[in-house]
């Protein structure tokens, strides 16, 4: 196998591993995945905090723990003190672009689309770009936020010297291009994204969190 050299290791992992600034969003988009548990403390932290008055949870794969992921993270945040009221389950996504699709399905059923003009994603900290990515293709009218928790124990910057860290980014930078030519996602302007997440409002703490 080749070694890959530090300064391409350097590259990868400044393209792949992003994260926005945040601000006050309509809705917390939660892309569901194996650490659903992780994703959910994320997103309950941030509702608490005021980052967003919605959060939709979106999966429809099970867990190892034998149920889906949307499931599980409904469960979890209800466990953080985040009322019903506030979560929207969306169960039938095998993948990161029925994520988003079947999302806005859902919120058009609800009355609740045309509301939404800002979106707080969140999800495993290896796929940040791809979400990034396919919420730029999936919902070019929104304002795009996205954070991820860190499930691997490494910082970023050291995340190719964790093997298992290393894996997974290495495996999502070598989707990013075939699923640019198929059209499933787009190439996102991050300083402009920037520019935009600035002119949004601060968020304002609904309560302490638990």
């Amino acid at each position: 196998m080749k070694k890959l050299s530090a300064e391409f290791l350097k590259q990868v992992g400044e393209y792949m591993l992003v994260e926005t600034p945040l601000a006050r969003a309509d809705m917390c988009l939660v892309f569901g995945g194996e650490q659903a548990d992780a994703l959910a403390d994320r997103a309950a932290g941030l509702y608490h905090k005021g980052y967003f008055p919605l959060i939709v949870v979106s999966g429809g794969v099970p867990t190892s723990k034998g149920t889906l992921e949307c499931h599980q993270m409904h469960d979890r945040l209800v466990a953080l003190g985040v009322p019903e009221a506030a979560i929207r389950v969306e169960d039938q996504a095998t993948n990161t672009g029925e994520n988003v699709a079947f999302t806005m399905q859902l919120l058009k059923k609800t009355g609740e689309f045309d509301k939404i003009n800002s979106v707080l994603g969140i999800g495993q900290i290896h796929g940040s770009r791809r979400f990034l990515m396919t919420l730029e293709k999936q919902w070019p009218s929104v304002t795009k936020m996205f954070t991820a928790p860190d499930t691997f124990g490494t910082p970023r910057a050291d995340w190719h010297t964790n093997k298992r860290f290393r894996h997974a980014v290495l495996h999502e930078f070598a989707k990013i291009p075939k699923y640019k030519a198929r059209g499933f996602i787009a190439e996102v302007d991050m300083a402009a994204l920037a520019g935009k997440i600035a002119c949004l409002p601060t968020p304002k703490p609904l309560k302490p969190a638990p």
